[in-house]
Formats: structure tokens, C-alpha cells, sequence
């Protein structure tokens, strides 16, 4: 008998937690100077608060009771996020994987659940699971943020409880599809792909992105990105942005992309643009933005042995059963990196393209803005019922938050 993830003991990390508890007791205490005014966030903190933009935004737009289950990476950031997030909301759930690497982060999280399924690809069907019972189990809405290459219909099915609200999906760094464009959503979608705010995290990400990448590569394999030829095997906007960086870092960069006009875009840019096997065969570090290369045979046979690869963002990474080349093997998991092997020769599989950290002085304070635009999608769930599609801010409202952040940082230093 296939037992459901959310009912297994070992995916509560910190209190036990389960649908339909009441929601955590909050005190209230004067606001920090520079934060919004409000009841204080449970999360134990000693460093001053952040996010000033997002706690002026929460104070100025309070949303209706609501309980939110978010999916994800659990990085610094979104434990700024929801530190902030609870004070004007029940943050029910967070529900991550083991690969991240972030468990000395969930004591930032006080006595939140955890939820951390045994299998990376159940990640998405736990947090739908998960917030469907806390949906039958409680009059207050309920909101899920994860996101947009987190979801399949197959997870959305199990969102069926009557408080659902619907979900939020947070653009990742590479281009995504347009929302529905494969199936149409059964449920209201609000997400930040397509938003007038997207082009401003293309280069801040792309040198997030590229700086995790050297990270991995020097922490992991004693490797540098700056003594390597780096593949990119698209050149979208986010993949631009991506190889810019990872030049800036002293790589020798190669492109490829079928569109010709892209091609054309990454020789003014000063890459090397070349054809797909070519590329395969050249680079020690390739960049596979959609995600392919591992489910593909013939191009794993013209790689390098101990070639790099970086996927995609997908939680379920190179661990999923059913997504892989029929000849590539996972030997182990350390760090993020996944050591396989694919015939005779070694690969290393960076798992989870995604920028893993907010750092200062990458991303640093457009954190503030996308944080202020993901809460104003929970809210617009929580505040009235929409229909059952794809639904984004408008742009007055991305234009109102954009002016509060230029007040609070157009003259810091």
C-alpha cells in the first residue's frame, strides 16, 4: 500500500504540525524602526528586520485570514520573506527537500512545519496534499506559493479542499512557457512570469546563478568555472544574462541556440556561437536551462568524462526515476551535486539551477520588490475569488510598489 507523503512522521521537521491546528499564538510589540507597524512575526531574530518595502506594503494592504503552504528552495531569502509573512498571515507549512542543504535554516523558522518528502519528485504532490487537508480542516482560506516549474495537473488534482484559494507561481531565472499554455489551469493561478517586474531580475539572477555555479564548482570538485569552457545550450533572455556572468567570471563561453537571431545575439554579446554537438563535445561545464540534456542518450554520449552539468530548477533534479537517459546512473548525492556516471564516463550533475541564496551584493534589495509582488498575489487570492486560469498583478499595482522601493533605496548608498 503506497502510503501518502503528508501522513508519514519523518516529513515533520521541528513541531509536529498537522492540518487544521490552530493557527501559532502571535504577540504583538512595538515595530523595529523602518518596519511596518503590525503584530510581530513568531520567527526568533536577534539582526535587525528586513525587507522594509515588503513590511510597509503588508501594513498598507492587510490580507484576510489566510494560511499559506510555500514549496520550495529554502534559502536565506524566503526565510526573510516569510519572517515578515507571519505577522500578517499563518504560514501552515514549508515543504522542501533534502538537497537544498538548508537544515540550519529551519530554526529560522521557529515552530513552522517542515515537511521534506523521502523522494525529491514528491515534493510538488506534498505541498498540494498537504494544503488540500489543511484546506478540509479549517474555515480560513488557503493559499499555495511555489515555484511555476514546480507543478503538474496530477499535483494540482489533489488541491480540492473548499477553502483552496488557489496558487501562486514565482518566475524562476530562465524563460518559462506562459501559464496554461500546456494544460489549462483547474484552479486560479496568480503568478509573477510575464510580469512587468521580470526583466529586472534577469541580470541580478543570471550573476546569482553563475556565482552559486562557482561555488559548487570550487567547494565540490576544486574546479573554476574561469579555467573552464562553459556550454550554454540556449540564449533566451535569462540565459543571456547567465553566460554574461559566467564570462565576467574569466570563462571561455560557447552558445548554441537553433534561432538564428539568438545566434546572432550571442556573437555581438562575445561568445563563441556554435552547433549543438560541437558544444557537447567542447565544454567541461554546460548550462542546460529547459533542462533536456539529462533525458537524452546520445547527447550525454558526446560529453566529456567529468563533464558539469547545471540543470534546470526542477526539485525533482537528476534523482527522478522516469526522467533520465536510459543509460545514466546516479552513484550519490552530495551538496547539491550529483555524481553519476553515463557508460564509462563520470558526469557531475549541479542540481537545481535556481540561485540558491539571496547574496547583498547580487540580488540584495530587488529581493524586497519581487517579495512585495508575491504577497500581493497571495493576497489578491485571499481577498476575492478569481476564476480558474492564469491571473498577474496589474500593472499599476507593479508600478505602486515600484515606487514605494525607489523611496526607500533611490538614495541609499
Amino acid at each position: 500500500m503506497i502510503q501518502s507523503p503528508t501522513e508519514h512522521p519523518a516529513l515533520y521537521v521541528g513541531r509536529p504540525g498537522h492540518p487544521g491546528d490552530a493557527p501559532m499564538a502571535r504577540q504583538p510589540s512595538a515595530p523595529a524602526e523602518g518596519a511596518a507597524g503590525g503584530p510581530a512575526a513568531p520567527f526568533p531574530s536577534a539582526a535587525p528586520p528586513r525587507l522594509p518595502v515588503l513590511r510597509e506594503v503588508v501594513r498598507r494592504w492587510p490580507v484576510p485570514e489566510t494560511r499559506l503552504v510555500l514549496a520550495g528552495e529554502l534559502g536565506a531569502g524566503t526565510v526573510e520573506y516569510l519572517r515578515v509573512l507571519s505577522g500578517a498571515l499563518d504560514v501552515a507549512a514549508v515543504v522542501t527537500g533534502r538537497w537544498t542543504g538548508a537544515a540550519a535554516r529551519w530554526e529560522g523558522l521557529g515552530e513552522t512545519p517542515v515537511l521534506v518528502p523521502d523522494r525529491p519528485e514528491d515534493l510538488g504532490r506534498t505541498a498540494a496534499e498537504y494544503a488540500g487537508r489543511v484546506s478540509r480542516r479549517t474555515p480560513a482560506g488557503v493559499v499555495l506559493q511555489a515555484p511555476s516549474g514546480l507543478w503538474d495537473a496530477a499535483d494540482e488534482a489533489l488541491l480540492d479542499g473548499p477553502a483552496v484559494r488557489g496558487l501562486v507561481k514565482s518566475a524562476e531565472w530562465k524563460e518559462t512557457a506562459p501559464p496554461g499554455a500546456a494544460s489549462p489551469p483547474r484552479l486560479p493561478v496568480f503568478t509573477t512570469v510575464g510580469s512587468p517586474l521580470e526583466p529586472l531580475l534577469q541580470e541580478p539572477a543570471g550573476q546569482a546563478l553563475a556565482q552559486g555555479l562557482e561555488a559548487a564548482l570550487r567547494q565540490g570538485l576544486n574546479r573554476s568555472a574561469g579555467d573552464a569552457n562553459v556550454g550554454v545550450l540556449a540564449f533566451g533572455t535569462g540565459d543571456a544574462a547567465v553566460a554574461a556572468a559566467l564570462r565576467g567570471l574569466g570563462a571561455r563561453v560557447g552558445v548554441h541556440d537553433a534561432d538564428p537571431i539568438r545566434r546572432c545575439a550571442a556573437v555581438l554579446a562575445g561568445h563563441r556561437a556554435m552547433d549543438r554537438q560541437e558544444l557537447l563535445q567542447w565544454a567541461d561545464v554546460l548550462v542546460d536551462p529547459h533542462g533536456e540534456l539529462l533525458r537524452d542518450d546520445d547527447a550525454l554520449a558526446l560529453l566529456r568524462d567529468g563533464a558539469v552539468v547545471l540543470t534546470d530548477g526542477s526539485p525533482a533534479g537528476p534523482s527522478s526515476p522516469g526522467r533520465l537517459a536510459a543509460g545514466l546512473t546516479v552513484v550519490e548525492q552530495q551538496d547539491g551535486i550529483a555524481v553519476c556516471r553515463f557508460k564509462d564516463n563520470g558526469l557531475y550533475v549541479v542540481a537545481g539551477a535556481a540561485p540558491r541564496h539571496v547574496d547583498e551584493q547580487i540580488v540584495g534589495r530587488l529581493h524586497d520588490l519581487l517579495c512585495c509582488e508575491m504577497y500581493l498575489c497571495i493576497r489578491e487570492l485571499a481577498t476575492r475569488r478569481y476564476r480558474p486560469g492564469a491571473h498577474r498583478l496589474s500593472v499599476e499595482q507593479c508600478e505602486e510598489i515600484a515606487w514605494m522601493w525607489c523611496r526607500t533605496y533611490g538614495r541609499s548608498q
